[in-house]
């Protein structure tokens, strides 16, 4: 942008005003000789061509004027322009240029918009493309391109609301060039309450196939990392938390894949199980043998010739086990039942007969688990299960139209009351 002296400027106010002086001038020869007195019917400020227009098209030529003046020199005139009480500030209407009508501010807002209606916006924008943009050229940690801000102590008026009716496009678009976040929710230190960073819920009817199937709140997709990650820097508090809300038949989570877990692996209140595809096309529930410590186990035959066998452990199970004390469950086989260990080693144990001959056998050792301590009956501190936030009703009934899809399109409305 072009900076203009304050010299330069009123010369180019005056020049551009003593061009209007003539029009003006001519107007008035025009309205004597061709246009009827006004009356009744004329439009009034209230049902003319815009809510509120000047009182005449000669100050909407001064309005032009200095407006220009401002535009052409690089700066905000020394004197605000303003619409009449009450009414509306219309800036390129009707305008076609591809130019950008911009508003800079050197210290404070490029542009501060407040409506104190309890339904209205401080500031709307559409477009085809993009409808309100804003851009923030600092190098300082503070500012903001677009910042919204709601102040209202009740109900439940967004300090920045998105719409959108495309499936494909996102009522809200965040985006980070350089690998930071590209949306951040956060609540302050000062708040005192039991707040939500970010809530999001799914309006969806579609019921789809079967429970689940009717979209989701929030969807995580990460190309290279992880896909939803959740982290807490509390004692006793939990990083993700699932629950049912109480509907019956919910799951408080789901795992379609494998899973890991790196720590303890508690259930409170239910048994472990594996789901096992049966014949007849469903899945029966097993149930997992808990004991009251850590303990592996591992299984095999043995041959005896002679009356003894010696039984070598598998390395890899000698390797997670402790061997300097274990357990060895002996089953004979061919009508064999006299079967006993006679001798343990840290890498085999021997079995021996009580009468020779040959024959067969099956072996269960059972060992303790080697990396981590497991006290036997050890004491678990349950926490406290969170309480979500109650469903809100609006979830089971049809969504309101918002606003901004209720009322047509600002200058398309009064493009076509100008045609009228």
């Amino acid at each position: 942008m072009v900076s203009t002296s304050g010299t330069d400027m009123d010369t180019l106010t005056a020049d551009l005003l003593s061009r209007i002086e003539r029009l003006e001038a001519r107007l008035r020869t025009l309205e004597a000789t061709q246009s009827p007195a006004p009356d009744a019917s004329t439009p009034s400020a209230s049902t003319g061509h815009l809510a509120t227009e000047p009182s005449s098209r000669r100050d909407l030529f001064r309005y032009g004027a200095v407006a220009l003046a401002a535009v052409a020199a690089g700066g905000v005139a020394a004197s605000p322009v303003d619409a009449a009480d009450g009414g509306a500030v219309v800036i390129g209407i009707n305008n076609s240029s591809t130019n950008t009508t911009a508003l800079f501010s050197s210290n404070g807002f490029g542009l501060y918009a407040v409506s104190t209606s309890a339904n209205g916006y401080g500031l709307f924008g559409r477009a085809p493309v993009i409808g309100t943009y804003g851009d923030t050229v600092s190098t300082s940690a503070g500012g903001a391109g677009v910042q919204g801000g709601s102040y209202a102590t009740t109900g439940q008026a967004p300090g920045v609301s998105g719409v959108a009716t495309s499936p494909l496009a996102p009522a809200v678009y965040g985006r980070h060039s350089s690998g930071g976040n590209a949306v951040r929710a956060e609540i302050p230190s000062l708040a005192d309450t039991n707040a939500i960073a970010m809530y999001a819920l799914n309006y969806s009817s579609y019921a789809g196939g079967g429970p689940g199937d009717g979209g989701f709140a929030i969807y995580g997709l990460s190309a290279k990392g992880h896909g939803l990650v959740g982290a807490t820097a509390a004692a006793g508090a939990a990083a993700v938390v699932g629950a049912t809300n109480g509907v019956a038949g919910a799951y408080a989570a789901a795992f379609y894949g494998p899973v890991i877990v790196g720590g303890n692996f508690t259930v409170v209140g239910g048994a472990k199980s594996a789901a096992v595809p049966h014949p007849d096309g469903s899945h029966r529930r097993l149930y997992c043998v808990e004991s009251p410590e850590s303990w592996f186990e591992d299984f095999g035959e043995g041959a005896l010739a002679c009356g003894e066998a010696t039984i070598a452990l598998d390395p890899d199970f000698a390797a997670v086990v402790d061997t300097s004390k274990y357990h060895v469950f002996l089953t004979g086989q061919d009508g064999r039942c006299d079967l006993a260990v006679s001798e343990k080693t840290p890498s085999a144990f021997r079995v021996k007969a009580a009468a020779s001959g040959d024959g067969t056998f099956a072996w269960r050792l059972v060992a303790k688990r080697k990396d981590i301590a497991a006290p036997r009956f050890e004491s678990v501190e349950i926490p406290n299960e969170p309480t979500p936030p109650a469903v809100p009703d609006s979830v089971f009934q049809e969504a309101p139209t918002p606003l901004d899809l209720q009322q047509p399109l600002a200058g398309a409305s009064q493009r076509q009351k100008r045609k009228a």
